[in-house]
């Protein structure tokens, strides 16, 4: 109940509620950028723009010459800058869906508890001698039914036994080799949607097995739930795994998947574009749930490092 209250809290006083609809605040925000950007908001000075950064009536974008910025306005709709443009008032709004999910999300991300209340429980603690899981672990969401599987190495390990077992079934076993990554191959049964699976690995020929951890497939409503979501993005206008990372990285969170997130997130951070204080956050939020906490631990540190 509490933290409920403390996104509506920080929703209402940007102005984003009045009951429960999508009211005032931002008029855009910054989805993808290429090149130097500057933004002055009305009556301030100018600033670097940065990818999530919420823009709004009256602030003016400045590209530098052969450098566009892309948004999605308020509307719905995509906008891509590449002239000094003032971003006008979004009245009469036409599908404002993905917008408010995207300033939604933004706020709760923005309001994260996993900076104060880390998850020490689901912490990643490699232990000598023993092939510890690193992914898929946490209870955490998997996209698909032939995941990928990985682990702490072990010195000397000739190859690793992989067991999977669901919930209430029989475990079944598979010989990897000396990789610490194995994905459920073709001629194995693949995993049911919807289902929770515990794993264990140990180092062949002899070795400690490490403790059992749970994972959970995407079940076929959740799938379909968040293909729409994609499909939105797309009819915007914002390609999912293209210009659109950022809205697909949180559509993504919203549907519990952190791995996805991760890796959009690392794609993005490789892009050597200007990332905001929401990034961060963001990505604090993806690591701890991952149990990557020293990591986590930086990027919150980035985040509050950077001016709101």
């Amino acid at each position: 109940m509490t933290r409920r209250l403390g996104v509506c809290a920080m929703l209402a006083s940007a102005g984003l509620l009045t009951g429960w609809g999508l009211q005032e605040g931002p008029a855009a925000i910054v989805v993808r950028l290429s090149g130097q950007v500057q933004v002055q908001p009305a009556g301030g000075s100018p600033q670097p723009a940065t990818v999530g950064m919420r823009l709004n009536a009256g602030d003016r974008v400045s590209p530098a010459s052969g450098a566009s910025v892309a948004v999605l306005r308020k509307t719905g709709e995509k906008l891509t800058i590449t002239q000094p443009t003032v971003i006008g008032d979004a009245g009469g709004a036409s599908d404002e869906a993905v917008f408010s999910k995207t300033i939604r999300a933004l706020a709760q991300v923005s309001n994260t508890s996993a900076r104060n209340q880390p998850n020490r429980q689901g912490m990643i603690r490699p232990i000598p001698g023993t092939a510890v899981p690193v992914a898929p672990r946490n209870g955490i969401l998997v996209i698909g039914p032939r995941p990928t599987f990985r682990w702490f190495a072990v010195p000397g390990a000739k190859g690793y036994r992989i067991q999977i077992q669901k919930v209430g079934g029989q475990p079944e076993r598979y010989e990897a080799g000396t990789d610490t990554a194995w994905t459920l191959p073709a001629d194995a049964p693949a995993l049911e949607p919807g289902q929770t699976y515990r794993w264990t690995v140990a180092p062949v020929p002899s070795g400690r097995a490490a403790p059992l951890v749970s994972f959970r497939v995407l079940g076929a409503a959740e799938h379909e739930a968040l293909q729409r979501t994609l499909a939105d993005l797309a009819a915007v206008g914002f390609e999912p795994e293209g210009d659109g990372l950022l809205l697909a990285a949180l559509a993504y969170r919203d549907a519990g998947l952190y791995y996805e997130v991760e890796r959009l997130l690392e794609r993005m951070a490789k892009s050597n574009v200007p990332l905001g204080r929401d990034f961060y956050y963001l990505q604090g939020e993806v690591y701890d749930a991952l149990g990557k906490l020293e990591a986590a631990r930086a990027a919150f540190d980035k985040a509050d490092a950077m001016s709101p």
